[in-house]
């Protein structure tokens, strides 16, 4: 039996909470466990992979690096040490703490570290019944692979050479913009977003990153946002639209955004939980709207399109800077 202690959604230590392994779903809301991941980065620039012995859950999938629940007892430092030697055979006590993330969805508060190391990159250990192999991939290479190789998608937002730069440039006095949005609907509602700052819903999704095809982007975006992984079904629309940016790094100019919307293939166990993140500016919250919702929700089209959604792909175009 494995024990765990008990955290709030503030990494705080419940005092006098035991959990036990495997019944995770028993936890009540607000309950999380300690989870440490660990990223490798080599003195010669490239990272770790290791490979999801296919018995487990998500099965093949790659992660980088290592990482597991912490035990009861166990900081989040001495976890991440622990990790790294059963699961690579690396030995390092210098990690360094490079971001911290709160998954209501699996109960869940990651701690993630890096650890640099010089070691023999031919020496590196499987552990049984958990990896299967390994690599070393370029920079590059990590950044591009898709959610559907790579499990552990939240280590790339920690470290700024692996980010891919969101597609969106100046021209002019005004910016151009490419995004995704995801089509998530169940039982007549269909998922939207808000946040702390806007009075309006807008859908899951976000901006293409450089190097990524829409698919890809918006394959990743559900998964960031609502913790589950996703399959495309099909691009319903093309969306093309002029409008005032109302945050504060784009107060008041004019922006050119052209919208890709994916129906996504709904998973019948999916319930995500209403719960805030934080995304760039501002505390964003999943919601569930329907089309005759009195909230004001952005695109507009959603609210005549989704009533009757048909198996076509339509171009839609709005500017919402006429008068």
């Amino acid at each position: 039996m494995e024990l765990w202690d008990a955290y709030d959604s503030q990494f705080r230590k419940l005092e006098g909470v035991t959990l036990i392994r495997g019944e995770e779903e028993q936890m009540k809301p607000g309950v999380y466990h300690l989870v440490c991941d660990i990223l490798v980065r080599h003195r010669d620039g490239t990272y770790l992979l290791m490979q999801r012995d296919p018995r487990k859950t998500n099965p093949s999938m790659w992660e980088a690096s290592a990482g597991g629940s912490a035990l009861q007892g166990e900081t989040a430092l001495q976890c991440g040490i622990r990790e790294l030697r059963e699961e690579t055979g690396i030995i390092s006590g210098d990690l360094k703490e490079v971001g911290r993330v709160v998954s209501p969805m699996t109960h869940s508060v990651y701690v993630c570290f890096l650890c640099e190391t010089d070691c023999d990159k031919d020496a590196i250990t499987l552990q049984e019944g958990e990896t299967v192999a390994f690599a070393w991939v370029s920079r590059e290479e990590l950044i591009s692979m898709s959610p559907k190789k790579l499990l552990t998608y939240r280590v790339q937002s920690f470290l700024d050479e692996l980010h891919r730069k969101d597609i969106t440039v100046s021209c002019g006095d005004g910016l151009v913009s490419i995004r995704v949005g995801a089509i998530i609907m169940r039982d007549g509602k269909f998922l939207m977003v808000g946040n702390d700052r806007d009075n309006y819903l807008y859908s899951v999704g976000g901006r293409i990153q450089f190097g990524e095809t829409a698919e890809q982007a918006v394959v990743r975006e559900v998964m960031e946002e609502t913790g589950f992984r996703m399959e495309v079904d099909r691009l319903g629309f093309v969306h093309e639209n002029y409008f005032y940016g109302d945050a504060p790094s784009n107060l008041g100019k004019v922006i050119y955004e052209t919208s890709y919307y994916f129906y996504m293939k709904v998973p019948e166990d999916f319930c995500p939980v209403s719960e805030e993140f934080a995304e760039g500016e501002a505390k964003e919250r999943l919601t569930w709207a329907t089309v005759d919702d009195k909230r004001k929700f952005f695109p507009q089209f959603f609210r005549e399109e989704l009533r009757h959604p048909e198996r076509v792909l339509k171009h839609m175009v709005t500017n919402e800077t006429e008068a």
